[in-house]
């Protein structure tokens, strides 16, 4: 059978009483406390549970097993001799054993007056006849009665032993669950890990956008302020030079330059002329 340890509470039971307290002292209930601890209880064997009374180390359940309440009674004769006596004597005598044995035992006790037939030896016998038809009529009622009743008691113990199985294989089936899910703890980790690495690269690369986005700005900048001072120069240094080169041509050489230009301008309309 299973050996199981039992707890401290006998012990502690002990002590509770004052006059145990005080007749024997702490040293003893102490002792007392230890070896009930150290004491392997046996909470089972064969596969059965054991009533508190045979679960003492030292109780001998092979050649004096637990009693258990058989669900049908045993097979009997003539009404209440048990079948198993005869069986007894067929092993031994044969088929007539027991009835002759118990013909042997009425007539020895005849003989030697054990048994008296006295005047009222009639009454024992209408007794008998009305054992025998009350054990016809109303044996099989009380026996369908009494197997209704325990079979209700039966069926109230076993279902409450049904669910109760029911609520330890759901709750067993939801520590596995969680014993799984604690399993996966650390691919959660590892998921949170990689998610917290994701968003630290992308913080990163926005802010890599943000510099680069900062440099081009200034460069640009650096870049429109070069070619706006360029502009500027070439600007006052076009106006510049045509200033200069009009205050540098008189009136008369600008008569003359016009006349000049008018003459080049009739050349090429003679020459545009003759050729068509």
């Amino acid at each position: 059978g299973n050996l199981v340890k039992t707890s401290s509470e006998p012990a502690s039971a002990y002590s509770s009483y004052p006059d145990f307290s005080r007749r024997f002292g702490p040293t003893v209930i102490d002792g007392v406390r230890e070896g009930l601890e150290n004491i392997q209880w046996r909470k089972e064997w064969q596969g059965k549970r054991l009533l508190p009374h045979d679960q003492w180390p030292e109780r001998d359940l092979v050649n004096f097993p637990p009693y258990r309440v058989k669900d049908v009674p045993s097979k009997v004769r003539w009404g209440f001799v048990p079948d198993s006596w005869f069986t007894f004597f067929y092993e031994k005598t044969g088929v007539t054993g027991p009835y002759i044995f118990l013909t042997g035992v009425l007539i020895h006790g005849f003989s030697k007056e054990w048994i008296v037939l006295w005047y009222d030896f009639n009454e024992y016998l209408a007794l008998a006849v009305v054992a025998v038809v009350l054990m016809k009529k109303l044996g099989p009622f009380l026996a369908d009665f009494s197997s209704s009743v325990t079979k209700k008691e039966t069926d109230i113990i076993v279902n409450g032993t049904q669910q109760q199985k029911a609520l330890t294989g759901l709750a067993i089936s939801i520590y596995e669950q969680q014993i799984e899910n604690a399993k996966s703890i650390d691919l959660v980790a590892e998921a949170r890990k990689e998610i917290l690495n994701m968003q630290l690269e992308i913080i990163y690369r926005e802010r890599m956008k943000q510099m680069y986005d900062g440099v081009k700005r200034r460069l640009d900048y650096q870049i429109a302020l070069q070619n706006a001072r360029k502009d500027f120069e070439r600007t006052n240094m076009i106006n510049w030079i045509t200033s200069e080169v009009r205050k540098a041509i008189t009136q008369k050489q600008e008569q003359d330059m016009v006349k000049q230009c008018i003459e080049a301008l009739k050349q090429m309309a003679s020459t545009t002329t003759a050729r068509q």
